[in-house]
């Protein structure tokens, strides 16, 4: 799922901060080496080649029947104990061993020598995991499957394709989303624009976001210094992510082709977009270091204290509260330079550790929870836009709400289908966390929006350069 709250618990992305720090050399010792040819009694229920498998046998549980183990580290709102025991008996020879998601948990196991079978990840997380050779190709067990059908993956699966750390989007197979969502499109609070006498956007066409800006200004609201409602707000952990996606509008990226230098400082376009999300901090029209929200964004917007919130098509499943309730409207995604792109910038989903004494096990239960019961219930809950592209027609559109928020998703997927390029060198939240360092000191007025920029890109690029060090 693509919840924000669930997806960033304490430690979320603990295990790759980890990776670029003093941790990465024994990561490396761990995770080396590709798995040789399975033993002859390894029973192979999937038809996949022979190859993919390792040469250890089974782990055995001990105390059950000598069922093959498959650990999952994942979450339990992803995969509850009734899914777990309602696989189980349809298959009798595994024992699935849930582990709650935890990134220092599963560093300590991928150091250990014994990770995880199947692991939760995020699109942002491949390429680290990439370099470090921590990934099992998947291909040949999707190209046997008959339960996923390579046509039929939605494009967001391209985040799990890869031919190295640095060309993700085609190649081989390492994995898939449990769902997603287009991450771009707005909500709007309804209440909020009629409050300040704003007309609505109109949700045929998607505003630009100079127009976003304004908006905010004027659907600020303050009650003596203290912000009763921002007129705007976004997920700051991923304000590179939407950097990355303005700079695609203009063929540009973020980074150096290489990715060993962050194009900031020296790239006007990418000034003027820094400069941007600078201003609305400034003018506190959005959650800021000096001002942040008490929660997390998505619970101000459902309280009615934010006026335009930026998420994917999963908050659809959340956005009406008893505050909110037929008082909300989804958006298009704004443009910043005209072209339309609206990826996920999330795709959480599930990869096979390299390391997996039990492939062929381990894989069908990553394809039963990615194809089968589990991912039914998930496609028709909303949380998010169902991995399989034959899913779709299962989204809810029994409220009014919902099958706005399903029509206006239908016209946005179109938009969804270039991947992201994530750093391989750096940890999910490196960036957001120098910008939101340097952002409160400009702030602060102890520096300027431009030694802001300078500072930000110093750090960041010696940041990229202790996990290319660390990589090798």
């Amino acid at each position: 799922m693509e919840r924000y709250k669930q997806a960033n618990q304490p430690g979320r992305r603990r295990f790759l901060q980890v990776l670029a720090g003093t941790g990465g050399a024994a990561l490396l010792a761990a995770c080396g080496g590709a798995p040789a040819a399975p033993a002859a009694d390894q029973p192979a229920p999937t038809g996949a080649p022979a190859a993919a498998a390792a040469t250890s046998a089974p782990a055995v549980v001990s105390g059950n029947g000598g069922k093959t183990k498959v650990t999952a580290m994942t979450q339990r709102a992803s995969l509850s104990e009734d899914q777990q025991k309602e696989f189980e008996t349809e298959n009798a020879d595994i024992a699935i061993e849930f582990v709650e998601y935890d990134a220092t948990k599963l560093f300590a196991l991928v150091a250990a020598g014994t990770p995880p079978d199947l692991i939760r990840v995020q699109a942002p997380d491949l390429p680290q995991m990439l370099a470090r050779n921590m990934l099992l190709d998947l291909t040949p067990y999707f190209e046997a499957s008959k339960l996923i059908k390579i046509d039929d993956l939605a494009p967001a699966n391209n985040y799990y394709k890869a031919n190295s750390p640095t060309e993700i989007g085609n190649g081989k197979i390492y994995g898939m989303v449990q769902d997603w969502s287009p991450d771009f499109t707005l909500f709007a609070y309804k209440q909020a624009f009629a409050d300040a006498k704003v007309e609505l956007p109109d949700t045929s066409k998607p505003l630009t976001y100079a127009e976003v800006g304004e908006l905010a200004k004027q659907l600020t609201t303050r009650d003596g210094d203290r912000t009763s409602r921002w007129g705007y707000a976004y997920q700051n952990e991923w304000i590179d992510r939407m950097m990355m996606n303005f700079l695609a509008e203009k063929g540009q990226m973020l980074y150096s082709d290489d990715f060993t230098k962050l194009n900031l400082t020296s790239n006007p376009e990418a000034v003027a977009i820094a400069s941007y999300f600078y201003g609305l901090a400034k003018d506190d029209l959005t959650p800021n270091p000096l001002n942040p929200s008490p929660t997390w964004p998505g619970e101000d917007f459902t309280k009615g204290t934010v006026g335009l919130m930026q998420y994917g098509y999963w908050f659809s499943a959340m956005a009406e509260s008893d505050v909110t309730k037929d008082n909300v409207v989804m958006l298009p995604a704004p443009t910043w330079a005209g072209k339309r792109l609206n990826p996920t910038i999330t795709a959480t989903g599930m990869v096979m550790s390299k390391a997996s004494k039990n492939p062929d096990a381990a894989w069908r239960v990553f394809e039963w929870f990615n194809a089968g019961k589990p991912s039914l219930d998930r496609s028709s809950s909303g949380w998010g836009v169902p991995a399989l592209k034959s899913r779709y027609a299962l989204l809810p559109k029994t409220t009014p709400f919902q099958q706005q928020a399903n029509d206006l998703l239908q016209g946005e997927l179109q938009y969804a289908i270039q991947p992201l390029q994530f750093n391989p060198y750096l940890s999910g939240e490196t960036f957001s966390k120098v910008w939101s360092k340097h952002l409160e000191t400009a702030l602060r007025g102890q520096s300027t929006m431009e030694q802001m920029l300078q500072s930000v890109e110093q750090e960041v690029n010696q940041a990229i350069q202790d996990g290319k060090d660390k990589i090798g």
